[in-house]
């Protein structure tokens, strides 16, 4: 019954991106993921200096960052990440992350209404997979 309501997000072992957007994905509850239809909660760890694709959803998103230094874009908008720093980015809005800093960054991920985890997976691998092959043929 623990495990139904309550996870150890250490023992979650997600999935790694690839280059050019490297970090590890750690889908927490999803409503495949748990008894949770409403949302989907994630972590995503970034390296130094990695970071995500510029890209949108075709839902909100909640970011909350644990730890690390950074920087988000928003609709061409560039902000300053630091732990404590939470950002909405609204449907259909343009964003991407980047880690400045030198120590791994941490990010907590709420989509609302929910992902189920092979949606997000799939996007997110083939974004990677795409950028990777385009930068191969320049």
């Amino acid at each position: 019954m623990y495990e139904k309501y309550v996870k150890k997000a250490w023992e979650e072992k997600g999935y790694k991106v690839p280059h050019p957007y490297p970090r590890t994905i750690k889908h927490i509850f999803a409503p495949d993921k748990g008894p949770v239809d409403e949302l989907t909660f994630s972590f995503a760890i970034l390296p130094p200096q990695g970071k995500t694709h510029y890209h949108k959803h075709d839902r909100g998103e909640l970011i909350y960052v644990v730890t690390g230094r950074g920087e988000c874009e928003i609709e061409g908008e560039k902000y300053v990440l630091e732990p404590d720093v939470v950002f909405w980015c609204p449907t259909e809005v343009m964003h991407g992350i980047v880690n400045t800093s030198d120590e791994t960054m941490k990010l907590a991920t709420v989509f609302v209404p929910a992902y189920r985890t092979e949606e997000l997976k799939g996007s997110i691998l083939e974004a990677a997979q795409r950028d990777c092959s385009s930068e191969t043929k320049k």
